[in-house]
């Protein structure tokens, strides 16, 4: 209650002059202001970045009995290009959803043969009814996902223009995964509401206007500030991006008492729900929500809904829960305060004031909101996941599009991090019932599960993929196919590698700095990069071009006789090498081979350096001074060896 005071303080306490002083938890918009520290022109990553603001009002009723969102959007868009703009391109993502769009015959030609809902089946995605700039009516050019909408005149550089429209979205329930959906939950409409309004593309240096069309996999927004209102039936427990500007209204006391997740501790898993508040199709209610440094904005919807929270410092984070899912769900707001605790405190601090963990039947994020499946301990790993997206795409928001690796990969990274920080190496499983597993059952390792098993599994099978590829690039394949995982899996393994090479404090050091650098901005893969070299001086090119780039793998072989160790690099990576030799004795004895001039800390001996590639330099032998002679050698690839 304290931290809900404190919170109410603050957003009362500015909000009376929030014209002069910067206010991310209340209207009017502040995103530009100079007294943001998020605003990229007051935290530039270098002397010629720029990138584009955006401030979205958005005004919409969800109808529970046709499951359509209809409303109106104003758009403010600021160029901040050195560039004259004549036209502009929106997102309307939901097209993608219908017979002959681009992933309808993508679907095809991986011999899927898709069923579509009546919407769907209707080509009805989102639909603009009307636009304007500046209150001129514009001409537009629709080509699937992509909405092409001419100006009136050129919008010149430092300045902005105004976009009016009136829109509709379909809710549907087609057989094509679309993260945007409804379903039945005990009889009652669940609502997830996701890449559901016309979204301007980005304009950034890299390529001028960004018009991929959506194949059902990344996304790309700009940064800016978002007033939503959605109005839905009275019965319907609401969250959202941003910060809830009606909360005492719209759950008073008394309700939000009702909703308490606690009140269902003991509820048998799967039961039916009770009735907190009656549907009448005739009352309705309108959530109202602000939010800024934010290039993106969703909303999760259901009256079987109940509610925990759970803090860390002055950040809150719910847990929206369908209440025959209740007893499995207690301490879901809890892990994620801790997810947030750790990621904050290892590579940087959250910016929002909220997270939302919801039990919407799904594994995707979006700022301050996760939508997400399952019970504990089995979702530890998806709500460490989801959370983490809010560092890596939700507040560095680079094109994951174009690059996937930046956030799926980073973040698969930290689902592990977060997994060892909070629960120990080894995943916290139930414990099986089977006699036969009971006796063979072993503990796993989080950092074998989470990334070294599915990369491992296809690397030794030639089977991993140059990671710095289009998301749709992977052999045309759905989903994870076609090697796509690897963005996942093999980034992530980059980066525990990574954190090899540095040691563990220069690599979380030099994190902190691009995440720092990179905050509300837009990254590509040579940003990372430079980011970290820049950061740790140390010649790190081989290391990047090896494992964004190529298909290398590392595969070292190992031999000793007598006290001579050789080494034989099998495959072409290069990579320094600690092991541990077992004396015959029983000492441990700990050696680290440096690859290039920088040798990292550890209390390891240091050896001669091993500076060879691809055919140069394959082996390396070494003679220790080990008296009673060497057992066993154990090279330690992932650095559990400390």
């Amino acid at each position: 209650m304290k931290n809900l005071l404190l919170l109410a303080t603050l957003f009362v306490s500015t909000s009376s002059f929030a014209q002069e002083k910067y206010n991310p938890l209340a209207t009017p918009n502040t995103y530009q202001n100079a007294d943001n520290p998020n605003y990229w022109k007051n935290k530039m990553p270098n002397k010629a970045y720029w990138q584009q603001d955006v401030y979205y009002k958005i005004d919409v009723n969800i109808d529970e009995v046709t499951d359509i969102i209809q409303g109106t959007e104003q758009l403010t868009y600021t160029n901040n290009s050195a560039d004259g703009l004549d036209f502009v391109y929106f997102h309307l993502y939901q097209n993608a959803f219908q017979p002959d769009s681009y992933l309808d015959e993508l679907q095809q030609q991986n011999n899927k043969k898709p069923n579509y809902g009546k919407y769907e089946s209707k080509k009805l995605g989102t639909i603009i009814d009307e636009m304007t700039v500046n209150g001129t009516s514009v001409k537009m050019e629709l080509d699937n996902t992509i909405l092409k909408v001419y100006l009136p005149s050129t919008l010149a550089p430092n300045t902005s223009i105004t976009f009016d429209m009136s829109f509709r979205t379909h809710f549907d329930n087609g057989g094509v995964r679309r993260r945007m959906k409804t379903f039945n939950s005990w009889g009652y409409k669940h609502y997830d509401g996701v890449h559901w309004y016309p979204r301007v593309c980005v304009y950034d240096a890299k390529f001028g206007w960004t018009t991929d069309q959506h194949l059902g996999k990344e996304f790309y927004g700009d940064f800016g500030a978002f007033d939503v209102s959605l109005t839905f039936s009275a019965d319907m427990v609401v969250d959202a991006t941003g910060f809830l500007l009606n909360r005492d209204e719209m759950l008073p006391k008394e309700l939000r008492e009702k909703l308490n997740l606690t009140n269902f501790a003991d509820k048998p898993w799967n039961s039916s729900p009770s009735v907190i508040t009656e549907y009448n199709k005739d009352e309705r209610k309108t959530w109202i929500f602000h939010a800024e440094n934010v290039h993106d904005f969703a909303f999760t919807a259901d009256p079987n809904y109940r509610i925990g929270e759970a803090w860390w410092q002055d950040k809150v984070c719910y847990s929206l829960v369908q209440e025959p899912h209740a007893s499995k769900w207690q301490n879901a707001a809890e892990y994620a305060a801790k997810c947030i605790e750790v990621f904050s405190e290892d590579f940087g601090r959250y910016t929002y004031h909220k997270m939302i963990v919801a039990d919407a039947r799904d594994g995707m994020e979006y700022p301050m909101l996760t939508l997400d499946g399952g019970m504990d301990p089995g979702y530890r790993g998806l709500l460490a996941h989801e959370i983490g997206h809010n560092w890596f795409f939700g507040q560095v928001g680079n094109n994951e599009t174009y690059r996937a690796l930046l956030d799926e990969g980073f973040t698969q990274f930290l689902t592990a991090w977060a997994l060892i920080k909070i629960d120990g190496d080894y995943l916290v499983e139930d414990k099986p019932t089977d006699k036969y597993e009971i006796r063979f059952d072993k503990p796993t390792l989080a950092i074998d599960s989470r990334v070294y098993y599915a990369y491992i599994k296809d690397a030794t099978k030639f089977n991993d993929p140059v990671i710095s590829t289009h998301s749709d690039g992977f052999n045309g394949a759905l989903r994870h196919g076609g090697g796509y995982r690897h963005v996942y899996y093999k980034t992530a393994a980059m980066l525990y590698n990574l954190q090899y090479v540095l040691g563990d404090d220069l690599f979380l050091n030099a994190m902190k700095h691009y995440f720092a650098t990179w905050k509300i901005a837009h990254p590509y893969n040579e940003d990372f990069r430079d980011a970290i070299i820049q950061y740790t001086k140390v010649d790190l090119n081989w290391f990047f071009d090896q494992w964004l780039d190529t298909q290398k793998r590392i595969d070292f072989s190992v031999k000793s006789k007598g006290n001579t160790v050789t080494f034989e690099r099998k495959s072409r990576m290069q990579m320094p090498i600690d092991f541990r030799v077992i004396a015959k004795d029983g000492k441990s004895h700990d050696f680290h081979i440096p690859n290039n001039w920088f040798v990292k800390e550890t209390n390891a001996t240091v050896l001669d350096k091993w500076h060879g590639w691809d055919l140069i330099h394959p082996t390396y032998t070494t003679t220790l001074d080990i008296p009673s002679g060497i057992s066993e050698v154990i090279i330690d690839p992932t650095n559990r060896l400390g």
